[in-house]
């Protein structure tokens, strides 16, 4: 089977509008999108580039998939381009602080936070003893291990370093080959985002009313200040440098 499929994929980051994206990618007449995602070249690839091009039977139209975990778990990236050296990749970008307290909401909400927590403290000694979001964020400050940094739970908070992971990519693939998207402008401009996704598709424009985007994670403990702006201070020599590669800083990320 010709591994030269899928046409695109949309990248990451997790809890920044990308299922709401892919939906509007499903409902393109252009588009075949296999709807669940497959996660294949970070978790399956051990399946075989049969069964994952058997996802995409359209040859007629653009096809593609969205797994967040292509963007961050950057050792995936090499196999990406050996599958599909003109693959395009979409990435959507939320505020790093904005987008972690989702991420952990989320894990917390669904029981995962407090099962991840459990196997990491089987692996890694000192343990994480509170699963507070700001106490979650101190650990993580306090282990200086990028080996452990990057595991579950806290990838919530190395999720957010997003220029790091770009630039893996950009080690591997023509910057033409990437299309950065900012979550904030998706929302509050769904048809300026989606126009840049059909032009760098080279598909036809969207219907129009297209837009599936919608929050899904309901909040149900707030983000004090003190660790906002602790996240904030953290994450903006990253964000600094995200806005070199841009050459715009991004007025919606400001504080």
């Amino acid at each position: 089977m010709n591994p030269a499929i899928p046409d695109f994929l949309i990248a990451g980051a997790a809890k920044s509008g990308t299922t709401s994206l892919i939906a509007d990618l499903k409902h393109h007449p252009d588009v075949y999108t296999p709807g669940a995602e497959l996660n294949y070249f970070s978790h399956f690839f051990k399946n075989g580039s049969e069964w994952y091009c058997s996802h995409f039977p359209d040859r007629e139209k653009t096809q593609g998939e969205k797994s967040t975990s292509y963007l961050y778990e950057v050792d995936c990236h090499q196999r990406i381009f050996n599958h599909h050296p003109g693959m395009k990749l979409i990435i959507l970008l939320r505020e790093p602080v904005k987008r972690a307290f989702s991420n952990w909401t989320m894990r917390y909400n669904q029981s995962r936070l407090l099962k991840q927590t459990h196997q990491y403290n089987r692996r890694n000694s000192p343990v994480i003893d509170n699963i507070g979001f700001s106490h979650l964020f101190n650990y993580y400050l306090t282990n200086n291990s990028e080996l452990t940094r990057r595991q579950e739970p806290l990838d919530i908070f190395e999720r957010g370093r997003y220029i790091e992971q770009i630039e893996h990519l950009l080690g591997i693939f023509p910057k033409e080959q990437l299309l950065i998207l900012i979550s904030e402008q998706y929302y509050h401009d769904p048809a300026e985002t989606l126009s840049k996704v059909s032009r760098f598709l080279n598909i036809n424009g969207f219907p129009e009313g297209t837009c599936t985007w919608k929050r899904k994670t309901e909040y149900t403990v707030n983000l004090d200040h003190g660790t906002a702006t602790a996240l904030q201070r953290f994450y903006k020599p990253f964000n600094d440098r995200l806005f070199e590669f841009l050459g715009r800083e991004i007025d919606e990320w400001k504080p």
